[in-house]
């Protein structure tokens, strides 16, 4: 199995799922059959509300998507103020997920390095109006790569990116059709709207792979394997056909002779030419198949799983915080929390986080659970009360009677 490496910049994502999160809480803190019920009710009733809460925020996203998703069957109605408008949305919901951005300085490494493909791809970036790209999950894992032509192989630590979402969108019409090269590339209908593409474990170096608009770019040793039939072939006939052509006299070269030649300088011509295609097709190839298996999800159904990753974690914070303040024998600040936590998701799960302590406690405080001491101690109330807070909550969301 590979094996995989925290990356050295440490991350507030946690790559953990919320069921093991709880379990482990549970047999860690749970010294009793009626804690347990305890803190799996109280589990529960932090799931459902930030379930509704969040649930909202994606109603929001739809409803400002609507108008820009290439995949409607309505005619697409949006303008810049709308783009923005929903990007800026769409910014708080990444956020929330911890998603961070991915830098000029990683694209610009991608689009110089390879990884596990022996591909390079030239990205047409002046396409695009509008481009917003984010990563999720951050890990180096040691991969088999294959090199000169699959006669070698060797392990190399890659950098991969868990989750990678691209938000684009193209020029218009009027754009692509102002400039003779750009015409070719026009999408015509399929590239109008904006396009949100959720991957998984996409190699760093290897991103370019994910965009729509790019060309293969040969590498030197693809090049030489294309031209060298021809080159060879070409000092072939030289050294066959160049004494009798040019040592003949003016008017005594033969018709076959030169028939001869440019019949075997063609079938070079040719050879080249479909070995040439042959390698674009492996590219091709390559790429497509690579996609099929990293790509999750496309445009408006991106939203909803964007929204559950982040409920996700919103929910690990919050629950993690709570039973930390609960079950420790001395009272602690922000930071000693802070540091008791990050210590036990290392220890458990083998993840170096940044726990984003400051987050968690205000979703406690906001729910009227959390008390900070004039010493900076935090308490919190005990699960019965804090039982009863959250289902007071639940039961006053709506209250349209006067």
């Amino acid at each position: 199995m590979a094996e995989l490496v925290e990356i050295d910049t440490r991350q507030q994502f946690i790559p953990v799922s919320r069921n093991k999160i709880k379990q482990v809480l549970l047999n860690d803190f749970s010294a009793s059959k009626k804690s347990n019920e305890g803190y799996s009710n109280l589990f529960k009733m932090f799931e459902v509300i930030w379930h509704h809460d969040m649930h909202d925020n994606l109603e929001s996203l739809k409803s400002g998507y609507e108008s820009m998703n290439p995949d409607s069957n309505d005619n697409l109605d949006y303008d810049n103020e709308k783009i923005s408008s929903f990007l800026q949305n769409l910014d708080e919901t990444m956020i929330d997920g911890n998603w961070l951005p991915i830098t000029d300085k990683e694209i610009d490494e991608a689009l110089e390095g390879e990884d596990v493909l022996a591909i390079s791809l030239d990205v047409r970036f002046d396409e695009f109006k509008n481009m917003k790209l984010y990563r999720l999950g951050d890990n180096y894992k040691q991969t088999e790569i294959k090199s000169l032509y699959g006669l070698k192989k060797e392990m190399k630590n890659v950098r991969i990116f868990g989750n990678v979402l691209t938000v684009l969108e193209f020029n218009d019409k009027d754009w692509f059709m102002a400039d003779r090269k750009r015409k070719k590339y026009y999408l015509g209908e399929e590239g109008e709207g904006l396009h949100i593409r959720l991957f998984k474990d996409v190699p760093h170096l290897d991103m370019e792979v994910i965009f729509p608009n790019t060309s293969p770019s040969m590498r030197t040793l693809e090049k030489i394997k294309i031209g060298a039939p021809l080159i060879g072939g070409i000092v072939s006939l030289s050294m066959k056909y160049g004494p009798m052509l040019f040592g003949s006299e003016s008017g005594d070269t033969s018709l076959s002779l030169i028939g001869g030649l440019l019949t075997a300088l063609g079938t070079y011509v040719l050879k080249t030419y479909t070995s040439y295609q042959k390698t674009r097709e492996k590219f091709r190839s390559a790429v497509a198949k690579d996609m099929y298996f990293k790509g999750i999800a496309n445009n408006e159904s991106v939203l909803t799983y964007l929204i559950d990753m982040a409920e996700e974690q919103e929910v690990k914070e919050a629950i993690c915080a709570y039973v930390f303040i609960k079950e420790s024998d001395v009272a602690m600040n922000e930071e000693e929390l802070d540091d008791k936590i990050e210590e036990w998701l290392l220890n458990s799960f083998g993840h170096d986080i940044d726990f984003e302590v400051d987050d968690a406690l205000a979703k406690l405080e906001k729910m009227k659970l959390l008390s900070v001491g004039e010493d900076g101690k935090l308490s919190v109330v005990s699960i019965e009360e804090a039982l009863v807070t959250l289902d007071d909550y639940w039961d006053n969301l709506y209250d349209f009677v006067e």
